[in-house]
């Protein structure tokens, strides 16, 4: 588990990077914060200057067998070799690894040269949508969003492994450091449809893990879900964020038709 210090420091980096490179990175602060985090094996690499300033952080994110990793250095600290020592010292705890990628702003093209220079290959791009603004009243009939209790924990996992092709081992992984708690049952006339997460910091919401049966699509029923959890968020005075891979038009459309704008985007590398 981080230490308050050290998600203090984390937090700074992250701010002079983004101001400096005109960026926002994907640090998924609801995995960073879990009380779970770095317990079987390392997760989190640090690198400080002789004061004990932090000058260089990358993160790893898992997922099952699979992982991704987000990493940032200081703009005054850059060409020295940190991002290489830190990417050096999680490929070899993590090389067993049957997939590992690599996440970066698409505007940061340092992180593209990062990449490249690894042998890394482009995999994909996801939009990073935005919404601060009160989206239009939507309802129908019948759809109503409720917390998760321990009893849903089947039918979640099940829609994880349907709407996204998770093996049952990766879909389990995602709820292993705080089992339901930040999970909403979509509901229609009281029978679950879909879920969502939402993970709330101090100024902004995250929407993770948004899916509908199949059967359910393209009647309203997401619309009408989104758009109630996301007029609670603002009404809070929350900005609310979610992600969307760019080549899936009809969520990007749900998601437009909720209030979001595009406002962003992070690419993918595979690496061997």
């Amino acid at each position: 588990m981080l230490t308050a210090e050290q998600r203090k420091a984390i937090h700074g980096l992250q701010q002079i990077v983004e101001k400096e490179d005109v960026i926002q990175l994907k640090l998924n602060w609801d995995m960073l914060a879990s009380e779970n985090r770095s317990v079987n094996r390392p997760e989190d690499y640090f690198h400080y200057d002789a004061n004990g300033r932090l000058l260089g952080f990358l993160a790893i994110y898992q997922f099952g067998d699979k992982v991704e990793c987000c990493g940032m250095v200081d703009p005054m600290a850059r060409r020295q070799g940190i991002a290489q020592k830190l990417f050096n010292e999680a490929v070899k705890d993590w090389e067993t690894a049957s997939q590992f990628l690599i996440n970066t702003p698409v505007l940061s093209s340092s992180g593209a040269s990062f990449c490249e220079a690894n042998g890394a290959n482009y995999a994909f791009t996801e939009h990073q949508l935005v919404c601060s603004e009160l989206p239009i009243p939507y309802t129908k009939t019948g759809v109503k969003i409720r917390p998760a209790v321990a009893n849903d924990e089947k039918m979640i996992l099940q829609f994880d492994e349907d709407g996204f092709g998770l093996t049952k081992k990766e879909a389990k992984s995602l709820y292993s450091s705080r089992g339901t708690q930040g999970t909403y049952m979509i509901e229609e006339h009281g029978e679950p449809v879909g879920k969502l997460r939402l993970d709330r910091q101090k100024k902004e919401s995250w929407i993770y893990g948004f899916v509908l049966m199949k059967a359910k699509r393209g009647k309203g029923i997401g619309r009408a879900a989104l758009t109630d959890i996301v007029h609670r968020e603002v009404s809070n005075d929350k900005t609310v964020w979610l992600d969307v891979a760019v080549d899936n038009e009809a969520a990007l459309s749900l998601y437009k038709t909720c209030g979001f704008t595009a406002d962003g985007a992070q690419a993918y590398y595979a690496y061997k």
